[in-house]
């Protein structure tokens, strides 16, 4: 019998439609989830923290399904008023509230009453959420009313779907029924779960894991195969087969395709990377946190991680390592290492930049970023370290100087293939001190200027004398300045003081020793796609051949003869680099990119390497070359 909804229902849907809404325990909770990836790495680091909990179980009761009145009548009837009821609870116009088992025949009659069509599997669903051995009915209670709000009645899985739910205590575990009318009462979306769905058991799970968790239950929604177990489990009527014949131990799996193996196998070394990516950040997590205990936990969950990588590459279960349970959640102690590493590196900026102008504020600044860099892994949505971890793009960085950023990466080791012996390192750092003199003196003239704008002739110094910036550094010393008239005259600024600094530098003679350090720096680090012509210390050599080497000789050079520059350019890659520059001296259309040559130096860097390690083992075993 059809009939209209009653004054009740009709009044509470709208009046209270906040608390329909989620305004109570289920507020949110199907967004609390995150993305899929923050959902895969909060079930692999529980994984790994060997949480003593167990699997979520949702299932959907086959044949559950009410297609007609009388079905959900039914069914109704069993979930409400079956023996071992410990509470039953719905919200039948959108919010949550105590369910009568009396009315269970009116609201067969209410949801019928909008039913259209006839859909393959009914239009209303039985699922079960299911809770370990020992959990209090209590505790169960909350959990499945928050979970049932969070699905079925936040608005926040696509609709908001009318259900009466109850759990049971009949069994040997507690377990929650929820009778789901699949019409939507806000959009009108008919429930479907399913794996491509925004609704899916993947999702119900979950969503009883998290909210599990928030209750003090170790509840985990983790796949088989993040596990490391292949096999499928056995069929549930294998299982109930094996129990009433009294057999002690349980049936085979079901047999796997040789594809399908290969295929979870796969699998498993996409989840064996996953452990040790997230092992690493553990260990930057260990390495930057400031206490000793979180430190310590967080060391042994980098193991611990770091050992489910190497069980699932050979193709087997891991063991996690217990003992992590009983100091927490591992997602939650991750997280909270997390926020604490954020919130310390906000503290470590704002002190950096209350600093006086110095050259020590600029290079802190530097190991900042450097730091940034390590940490955005561990923090990519933050916003402070993904700016400082960005290098200033340098055609457009007004600070970037090639000869300059060469002589830094040179002085610090940071040059691949490139170590200076101890006289050409005294020669650089007395280069590094003129020039420093140098730029002291270029910038004194506008020191009043600079005091103004929150800076000092030292400080502009070691600006200049980067290697790189960051975008962080970049932008602070915009906006620390007091009004926009003043950014647009600092960066103008910044714009002048460069050029003046790329002319001094142009005038400078260096050592030909040292020049060719450079030469071989801006090769590996310059754009690959950039002219060889434009490379400015490798043009500074080939200036200073023409100036060298005779006619005859350069002639040979440019025939394809390099024995003329065996004595002027040592380094193998730069003499042939050279070598091309002076052959297209002599065609104007003659271009070449920077790319082969620098694949030309660490090429042959690498083969210098081998032959070391060759050297090595030969003297190691007696034998000479």
């Amino acid at each position: 019998m059809n009939r209209s909804p009653s004054v009740e229902d009709l009044v509470l849907g709208h009046v209270l439609d906040d608390l329909r809404r989620g305004r109570g325990s289920g507020e949110g909770a199907a967004s609390r989830l995150g993305t899929r990836k923050e959902r895969q790495t909060r079930a692999l680091l529980r994984n790994a923290g060997g949480p003593r909990g167990w699997q979520s179980v949702v299932k959907r009761i086959a044949g559950g399904s009410a297609r007609t009145p009388q079905e959900l009548k039914r069914l109704l009837n069993y979930v409400a008023r079956e023996e071992g009821v410990q509470s039953t609870w719905c919200n039948l116009a959108g919010y949550e509230r105590d369910f009568d088992p009396a009315r269970t025949e009116r609201t067969a009659d209410l949801w019928s009453s909008t039913w259209t069509g006839a859909p393959r599997r009914g239009h209303a669903d039985h699922i079960v959420l299911s809770f370990p051995r020992g959990v209090d009915a209590e505790r169960a209670e909350v959990i499945a009313r928050e979970w049932g709000q969070a699905v079925f009645g936040s608005g926040e899985c696509g609709d908001v779907w009318r259900y009466v739910a109850a759990l049971h205590k009949d069994t040997d575990h507690l377990h929650a029924h929820f009778v789901v009318d699949k019409h939507g009462i806000e959009e009108g979306r008919f429930l479907s779960i399913c794996r491509h769905a925004a609704l899916n058991f993947d999702v119900m799970r979950e969503l009883h894991a998290e909210i599990s968790q928030s209750h003090g239950l170790n509840i985990l929604a983790s796949s088989r195969l993040s596990r490391g177990i292949i096999e499928n489990p056995p069929r549930q009527s294998e299982l109930r087969a094996s129990r009433d014949g009294g057999k002690s131990t349980p049936p085979p799996p079901p047999p796997l395709s040789d594809g399908e193996r290969s295929r979870r196998l796969a699998t498993l070394q996409g989840f064996a990377r996953e452990y040790e990516t997230l092992g690493d950040l553990a260990d930057l997590a260990a390495a930057t946190g400031t206490e000793a205990s979180a430190a310590s936990y967080l060391s042994r969950l980098a193991r611990a991680l770091g050992a489910s990588a190497a069980a699932l590459r050979q193709g087997v279960p891991f063991m996690p390592d217990h003992s992590l349970h009983a100091e927490g959640d591992p997602a939650a102690r991750v997280e909270a290492a997390r926020n604490e590493m954020i919130a310390s590196a906000t503290e470590a900026w704002e002190a950096i930049r209350a600093m006086e102008p110095s050259a020590e504020r600029v290079d802190l600044e530097r190991s900042f970023a450097e730091q940034a860099r390590a940490s955005m892994k561990l923090a990519p949505d933050s916003i402070l370290l993904a700016e400082h971890a960005q290098i200033a793009d340098q055609n457009i960085d007004p600070y970037h100087n090639p000869t300059l950023a060469s002589l830094a990466r040179l002085e610090h080791g940071q040059t691949e293939g490139v170590s200076l012996d101890e006289g050409l390192r005294a020669t650089l750092a007395h280069v590094r001190d003129e020039i420093g003199e140098r730029l002291t003196a270029l910038f004194s003239i506008r020191e009043d200027e600079l005091r103004i704008a929150g800076t000092s002739v030292e400080e502009m110094v070691a600006r200049f004398s980067l290697a790189e910036r960051s975008e962080g550094q970049r932008a602070s010393w915009i906006t620390e300045q007091p009004n926009t008239m003043q950014k647009v005259f600092w960066m103008e600024t910044e714009r002048a003081l460069g050029q003046e600094v790329r002319a001094e530098v142009a005038a400078f003679n260096f050592a030909p020793e040292l020049t060719e350090a450079i030469a071989r720096d801006q090769l590996l680090t310059v754009d690959r796609h950039m002219k060889l012509s434009d490379v400015p210390a490798l043009e500074a050599i080939v200036d200073r051949l023409h100036d060298t080497l005779k006619p005859e000789d350069l002639d040979r050079v440019r025939s394809g003869d390099l024995a003329p520059l065996n004595e002027q350019v040592r380094d193998p890659a730069l003499r042939a680099a050279v070598a091309h520059e002076l052959k297209n001296e002599g065609d104007l259309g003659a271009t070449s990119e920077v790319g082969p040559w620098a694949d030309l130096a660490r090429a042959q860097n690498r083969a210098a390497e081998l032959g070391q390690r060759d050297r090595a083992v030969e003297r190691d075993t007696g034998h000479e070359l």
